[in-house]
Protein backbone atom coordinates (compact mmCIF):
# COMPACT_ATOMS: atom_id res chain seq x y z
CA UNK A 1 0.00 0.00 0.00
CA UNK A 2 1.49 3.56 -0.94
CA UNK A 3 0.87 5.61 2.70
CA UNK A 4 0.38 8.97 2.26
CA UNK A 5 2.10 11.37 4.73
CA UNK A 6 -0.57 13.98 4.61
CA UNK A 7 -1.57 16.38 1.13
CA UNK A 8 1.85 18.50 0.27
CA UNK A 9 -0.14 21.65 -1.41
CA UNK A 10 -3.21 22.54 -3.74
CA UNK A 11 -1.71 24.58 -7.01
CA UNK A 12 -4.24 27.41 -7.68
CA UNK A 13 -3.86 29.66 -11.33
CA UNK A 14 -3.86 33.13 -10.15
CA UNK A 15 -3.48 36.01 -12.67
CA UNK A 16 -2.17 38.87 -10.16
CA UNK A 17 0.54 37.03 -7.70
CA UNK A 18 1.07 40.53 -6.05
CA UNK A 19 -3.05 40.99 -5.48
CA UNK A 20 -3.19 37.08 -4.26
CA UNK A 21 -0.70 36.94 -1.85
CA UNK A 22 -1.81 40.32 -0.65
CA UNK A 23 -5.45 38.24 -0.10
CA UNK A 24 -4.21 35.70 1.50
CA UNK A 25 -1.81 37.25 3.72
CA UNK A 26 -4.22 40.00 5.08
CA UNK A 27 -7.39 38.58 4.57
CA UNK A 28 -6.57 34.66 5.55
CA UNK A 29 -3.53 35.02 7.65
CA UNK A 30 -1.27 32.97 5.46
CA UNK A 31 2.64 33.77 5.26
CA UNK A 32 4.55 33.32 1.99
CA UNK A 33 6.99 30.75 2.52
CA UNK A 34 8.96 30.37 -0.90
CA UNK A 35 8.94 31.93 -3.96
CA UNK A 36 10.32 31.51 -7.40
CA UNK A 37 10.21 32.04 -11.19
CA UNK A 38 10.17 29.25 -13.45
CA UNK A 39 11.21 29.27 -16.70
CA UNK A 40 8.99 27.51 -19.42
CA UNK A 41 10.59 26.21 -23.03
CA UNK A 42 8.72 29.29 -24.68
CA UNK A 43 11.07 31.70 -22.70
CA UNK A 44 8.36 32.94 -20.55
CA UNK A 45 8.33 32.39 -16.94
CA UNK A 46 5.77 31.13 -14.63
CA UNK A 47 5.72 32.77 -11.13
CA UNK A 48 5.22 30.72 -7.78
CA UNK A 49 4.37 31.75 -4.63
CA UNK A 50 3.69 29.05 -1.91
CA UNK A 51 1.58 30.56 0.95
CA UNK A 52 0.76 28.87 4.38
CA UNK A 53 -1.33 29.10 7.52
CA UNK A 54 -1.14 26.24 10.04
CA UNK A 55 -0.39 22.37 7.70
CA UNK A 56 -1.95 23.88 5.00
CA UNK A 57 0.08 24.82 1.91
CA UNK A 58 -0.99 26.76 -1.41
CA UNK A 59 0.86 27.13 -4.20
CA UNK A 60 -0.32 30.32 -6.22
CA UNK A 61 0.60 29.81 -10.05
CA UNK A 62 0.56 33.23 -12.13
CA UNK A 63 1.60 32.00 -16.37
CA UNK A 64 2.50 34.60 -18.58
CA UNK A 65 0.25 32.97 -21.40
CA UNK A 66 -3.24 31.40 -19.24
CA UNK A 67 -4.85 28.96 -21.05
CA UNK A 68 -8.18 27.16 -20.66
CA UNK A 69 -7.03 23.13 -19.18
CA UNK A 70 -8.70 20.17 -20.50
CA UNK A 71 -6.67 18.10 -17.64
CA UNK A 72 -9.45 19.21 -14.64
CA UNK A 73 -10.00 21.46 -12.14
CA UNK A 74 -10.44 22.05 -8.02
CA UNK A 75 -13.79 22.81 -7.11
CA UNK A 76 -12.67 24.16 -3.62
CA UNK A 77 -10.26 24.84 -1.05
CA UNK A 78 -11.91 23.74 2.58
CA UNK A 79 -10.07 25.37 5.23
CA UNK A 80 -10.39 23.35 8.54
CA UNK A 81 -11.71 25.54 11.60
CA UNK A 82 -12.61 25.35 14.93
CA UNK A 83 -15.28 28.18 15.37
CA UNK A 84 -16.65 28.68 12.40
CA UNK A 85 -18.49 31.63 13.67
CA UNK A 86 -15.55 33.70 14.97
CA UNK A 87 -14.23 33.45 11.68
CA UNK A 88 -17.04 34.48 9.70
CA UNK A 89 -17.34 37.47 11.84
CA UNK A 90 -13.18 38.04 11.14
CA UNK A 91 -13.72 37.09 7.82
CA UNK A 92 -16.91 39.52 7.12
CA UNK A 93 -14.38 42.66 9.16
CA UNK A 94 -11.67 42.23 6.33
CA UNK A 95 -14.24 42.73 3.85
CA UNK A 96 -15.77 38.87 2.71
CA UNK A 97 -18.77 38.75 1.48
CA UNK A 98 -19.75 34.86 1.95
CA UNK A 99 -22.59 33.25 -0.40
CA UNK A 100 -25.00 32.88 2.57
CA UNK A 101 -25.25 34.64 5.48
CA UNK A 102 -25.30 31.99 8.09
CA UNK A 103 -23.38 28.71 8.11
CA UNK A 104 -24.57 25.55 5.77
CA UNK A 105 -25.54 22.82 7.98
CA UNK A 106 -24.26 18.94 6.73
CA UNK A 107 -26.17 17.06 8.92
CA UNK A 108 -24.94 13.77 6.92
CA UNK A 109 -21.58 15.10 5.97
CA UNK A 110 -18.79 13.51 8.14
CA UNK A 111 -19.95 11.29 11.09
CA UNK A 112 -21.26 13.74 13.25
CA UNK A 113 -22.08 16.53 10.55
CA UNK A 114 -20.37 19.85 9.78
CA UNK A 115 -21.21 23.65 8.86
CA UNK A 116 -19.31 25.44 6.09
CA UNK A 117 -19.04 28.77 4.79
CA UNK A 118 -18.40 29.96 0.77
CA UNK A 119 -16.88 33.08 -0.52
CA UNK A 120 -14.51 33.49 -3.50
CA UNK A 121 -11.02 35.10 -3.50
CA UNK A 122 -9.41 37.09 -5.44
CA UNK A 123 -9.62 35.29 -9.28
CA UNK A 124 -12.58 33.67 -8.55
CA UNK A 125 -11.33 30.89 -6.63
CA UNK A 126 -13.92 28.64 -5.00
CA UNK A 127 -13.13 28.93 -0.96
CA UNK A 128 -14.44 27.50 2.30
CA UNK A 129 -14.32 27.73 5.86
CA UNK A 130 -15.38 24.51 7.77
CA UNK A 131 -16.24 22.96 10.87
CA UNK A 132 -16.51 19.08 11.30
CA UNK A 133 -17.59 18.49 14.87
CA UNK A 134 -15.94 16.22 16.79
CA UNK A 135 -16.54 12.39 16.28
Amino acid sequence: MAKMEGLAHIGVFITDLARSKKFYEEVLDFETIYECGVPEADGTTTDVAFVKNGNLVLELVRTANPQKRQDGWVDHIALAVEDIESIQKLLEERGIRFETDKPVLGANVFPNGAKWLTFRGPDGEHLEINEVFPY
